[in-house]
């Protein structure tokens, strides 16, 4: 299986590939997400993402699956993509899957590795 890492300045978070992730990706128009307060403004404070950004990117038809976070060790299994968005802006965005809901913990814009991965 491939492993891909992924970081904004520098190696933060390992992903292993999983191929049901592009299974489930794939199987669906659209998807429903699970937004609350504690999730619905942190990447566009922190990272200038809109949740509108972030949901777009699942309807990618290049989207490209890291797959699921091995480190650092999370209490809840966290999956990684990469991207475009509906402006075409590539992004990295990580998420969970609560109840068949796509519940995402951050999007951030590639970084060049990530964009070039994307891209290849």
């Amino acid at each position: 299986m491939v492993v891909c890492y992924t970081t904004k300045e520098g190696w933060m978070a390992k992903f292993k590939y999983i191929q049901w992730l592009m299974t489930f990706l794939e199987a669906f128009e659209f998807f429903v997400f699970d937004w609350d307060a504690g999730n619905s403004n942190k990447s566009e404070d922190k990272h200038g993402v809109s949740i509108e950004q972030i949901e777009s990117c699942f309807i990618d038809e290049k989207i490209m699956p890291l797959g699921i976070q091995l480190e650092p060790e999370v209490k809840e299994d966290r999956y990684g993509i990469i991207a475009k968005d509906f402006e075409g802006k590539i992004l990295f965005v990580c998420f969970t899957i609560r109840g068949g809901k796509i519940r995402p913990v951050s999007g951030r814009f590639a970084n060049k590795k990530e964009r070039e991965m994307y891209e290849a």
